[in-house]
């Protein structure tokens, strides 16, 4: 069974189609209350549903946006899509999830299939992007936000996260409870964001008069498995440091499986420290002390910027900064 049209609603009412029309963009301000009630009997009993196809030709937009991420399994990206979706549903805007999986040709294909499909703006929330991805939006004139990323030019609206702020206060805290002897296991030192983190971590110990040079910075993958490798390769070391910073929570949280592993207590012997404070932070043994991002926050912030440039595609690109900091659990204490 073929789904009912205008015209159907049209017929089944007795009005014309430019009638039903009108009631259903709102404009029955001069209408009869019997042919509005007829026409809108008509639409219940066919269950009638316009065409956003239609109506995106109509008014030249298809009400839909899209989101993409670097990997949809990190629990970091899940408050900042419900962010992004809550202030997409206000506005009446269907999302588009897209996982890159860290992989810039596909996220490039994503960006050129949403491009086809005639969105009206995006959300890059991965991190890890090309530039090629920007100049896709361009060339198109697609509205977009970008998170923390470095542009070349000034001309999208971007969201950038101030990690020294929160990093600075973890640094201090270890400092205060005696440790002298800090490790960081970072993420993977080809994305922005985590030599960003990595340098902050460095510079805040530093100001601490501990000696950056020698802190070992070890390379991870922000993946739990990618803490446990590192935290074996720490605890091998001549001087075992006493504290652990990690680039991110699952990171952090595999730290502490590798150091419990090797029989290593947290927070006894070993003080760790995440950054993120996604959901599971709270819930681990000990409780995660970590550097907190408002991720919910961030989509909503993204989705608020999309739609100001979307209404006003003339407005100068905005840039905002949230910021970061930290919140003191558990798996942080005393120095041995």
């Amino acid at each position: 069974m073929s789904r009912p049209t205008i015209a159907d609603v049209a017929k089944f009412a007795g009005v014309s189609k430019a009638t039903v029309s009108r009631v259903l963009s709102g404009n029955y301000e001069y209408m009869r209350p019997k042919t509005k009630a007829q026409v809108e009997d008509a639409i219940e009993k066919l269950n009638y549903r316009p065409s956003s196809v239609a109506r995106s030709l109509t008014s030249n937009r298809t009400n839909t946006a899209a989101i993409l991420v670097s990997d949809v399994g990190n629990p970091f990206y899940a408050d900042v899509i419900r962010g992004a979706e809550d202030g997409a549903l206000k506005r009446q805007y269907d999302i588009f999830l897209c996982n890159t999986n860290y992989d810039l040709a596909r996220g490039l294909s994503s960006l050129r299939s949403l491009i086809d499909k005639r969105v009206d703006g995006v959300l890059l929330m991965s991190s890890s992007m090309s530039e090629l991805w920007l100049e896709e939006l361009r060339r198109s004139n697609v509205p977009a936000v970008v998170l923390d990323w470095e542009l070349k030019s000034h001309d999208i609206n971007t969201i950038n996260i101030d990690y020294a702020t929160g990093i600075e206060q973890a640094v201090a805290h270890l400092v205060a409870q005696g440790h002298q002897q800090l490790a960081h296991v970072s993420g993977p030192l080809a994305l922005r964001t985590a030599r960003e983190r990595r340098d902050a971590f460095l510079q805040s110990a530093a100001r601490h008069g501990l000696d950056a040079a020698n802190i070992p910075v070890i390379e991870g993958n922000l993946q739990i498995d990618g803490g446990r490798t590192a935290i074996e390769r720490i605890l091998a070391l001549p001087q075992r440091p006493t504290a652990v910073f990690a680039a991110n929570d699952l990171t952090a949280m595999g730290v502490i499986a590798g150091a419990r592993a090797a029989g290593v207590g947290v927070p006894d012997e070993l003080s760790v420290i995440g950054l993120d404070n996604i959901w599971l932070a709270e819930q681990i043994d000990p409780p995660l002390t970590t550097v907190a991002l408002p991720r919910y926050e961030i989509g909503r912030i993204a989705t608020q910027l999309l739609f100001e440039q979307i209404d006003h595609p003339d407005s100068k690109p905005v840039r905002r900064v949230v910021e970061t900091t930290l919140i003191i659990r558990k798996s942080s204490g005393t120095a041995p």
